[in-house]
């Protein structure tokens, strides 16, 4: 059995590192573009390759595939994985950077019968369980939004994964969105690609909002505030969550009604499995019959960066379900 790996850049050196430390029963083949990047694998005596042409040539039946090159080929690249025989496949985030494109992988996915997972951090996590446990110890309620801050992260490298945790822990999808954008081109994986900082609104399907404030002209990594009627849950740089909540003295004080006096006290730390989610993607990848984030999930944090492009660009609140695509290349 064969594993593809298409991209070994930053985050495909941590799969191809997993798949040689822990998977060296199936045969490993890489494709990169960078001719700096096959000479060093060709050193350590991976095959690898510059493009699909070539590795058809080695006449191999692919097992697995892995798309971690950068974001505007996603889409096209698991289609040609998909049409050298590959029916199991991670997608890195972003899933795609255009709204029609993810479309019609959807479709054919379906169709076809391809198992598609894609690599939403948290998602791979206990996080969301163990905030449902301190909701129910501590008698949150539910939460009533979250706000998402940050410098220079870019509204689609790192909030993607922040978008799917906040979908999740809010239990619903966007309703529309208004967005006011930093569109810079800073990134450094590639000068082509955006780095989206600036402020978005995200009002939700059940009346809960996100909140997103992020700075091109700052280096402050991201931190996550949920915040609930009486208390608030944060998630720092450090991805330990920390519990704040109100005195029930004043809660009672003012009968449970809304004030400018809700002075928040930290209660305790709340641990979550914080480990290496690649280990757990390829786990999902060789050994699960359902995908932990499939495409229609990934599809709402695609679409939540796409719509704030949109947002930004026509100057005027969007909503969900009437996005359309700019074409802009995000990673």
């Amino acid at each position: 059995m064969a594993i593809v790996l298409v991209g070994c850049g930053s985050i495909g050196r941590h799969y191809k590192n997993a798949f040689i430390e822990k998977y060296n029963e199936h045969d490993l083949y890489i494709i990169d573009n960078k001719d700096s990047v096959l000479e060093e694998l060709k050193k350590d005596k991976i095959k690898c390759f510059k493009n699909f042409d070539e590795l058809k040539k080695e006449n191999k039946e692919i097992t697995y595939g892995v798309v971690a090159n950068w974001g505007p080929d996603h889409i096209s690249t698991a289609k040609k994985l998909i049409d050298m025989g590959c029916k199991r496949l991670i997608i890195e985030k972003p899933l795609s950077n255009r709204k029609d494109d993810l479309e019609d992988l959807k479709k054919r996915c379906l169709k076809e019968d391809i198992f598609i997972t894609i690599h939403h951090h948290f998602a791979y996590t206990n996080i969301v369980e163990k905030i449902r446990q301190a909701e129910d110890k501590f008698n949150l309620g539910d939460p009533k939004g979250i706000r998402i801050i940050g410098g220079a992260v870019c509204l689609s490298t790192n909030g993607t994964h922040y978008f799917d945790l906040s979908n999740e822990i809010l239990k619903t999808k966007p309703k529309h969105i208004t967005a006011e954008l930093e569109l810079d081109y800073i990134n450094p994986r590639d000068k082509k690609l955006l780095n989206i900082g600036g402020m978005a609104f995200y009002k939700m399907e059940n009346n809960s909002f996100i909140n997103v404030s992020f700075s091109n002209e700052n280096s402050e990594a991201c931190r996550v505030e949920i915040v609930y009627r009486n208390s608030l849950m944060q998630l720092g740089s450090d991805h330990k969550l920390k519990l704040y909540l109100r005195k029930m003295e004043d809660v009672e004080k003012f009968n449970d009604k809304i004030t400018r006096c809700g002075e928040l006290n930290f209660e305790c730390d709340i641990s979550y499995e914080n480990v290496p989610s690649v280990d757990r993607i390829i786990n999902n990848l060789f050994n699960q019959n359902v995908p932990i984030v499939d495409i229609e999930k990934a599809e709402i944090s695609t679409l939540m960066v796409i719509g704030a492009i949109d947002s930004h660009i026509k100057g005027k609140r969007i909503y969900y379900d009437k996005i359309e695509d700019n074409g802009l290349m995000i990673s």
